[in-house]
């Protein structure tokens, strides 16, 4: 790819990137309702009904996309709270042993890619993200067979010379 041919992509990247920036902007806690939401992020790869009759629906930025909104909605319909859950803080949440498959869908939405390993029975659900210092990673729950995290790895993604994320 030349260097006029990679400035063109990053400056389309960052022209989308400042538009959903801006359309984010939009949307206010106790005023949007569902529709305004979906309007602004499209239509969600997850929604969660809870028992006090909220609602949160998940918007991934995929596929592999490193950020996913997660949008909570009061009973009333109206959008409580929107925040990016593909953070540290929020898989430091995630427990071995009793966080289990539904509970990780509900704090950090649905993975971008899964991938079996039968030997040790259980499913990697992976996230792209950027870390605490900027790197792009990827975050792995490792999922066994009676849907509980067995385990959770983070890996730094490392990228071929000269290119970019």
């Amino acid at each position: 790819m030349t260097t006029l041919s990679r400035f063109a992509v990053l400056a389309a990247a960052a022209i989308l990137a400042g538009c959903s920036a801006m359309a984010l902007v939009r949307l206010e806690p106790g005023k949007s309702s569902e529709a305004d939401v979906r309007a602004v992020l499209g239509e969600p790869a997850g929604g969660y009904a809870n028992p006090d009759g909220t609602r949160q629906l998940a918007f991934p930025t995929g596929p592999a996309g490193m950020q996913t909104y997660m949008a909570y909605f009061s009973p009333d319909g109206r959008l409580a709270r929107l925040g990016q859950v593909l953070t540290e803080e929020q898989f430091r949440r995630i427990e071995t042993g009793t966080t289990n498959r539904e509970q990780v869908e509900r704090l950090i939405g649905p993975p971008w890619r899964m991938i079996a390993f039968p030997n040790k029975g259980q499913v990697a659900w992976d996230y792209r993200f950027r870390d605490a210092w900027g790197y792009l990673a990827e975050f792995s729950v490792m999922v066994d067979e009676r849907g509980v995290v067995a385990e959770t790895v983070t890996v730094r993604v490392m990228l071929d010379r000269g290119e970019r994320d």
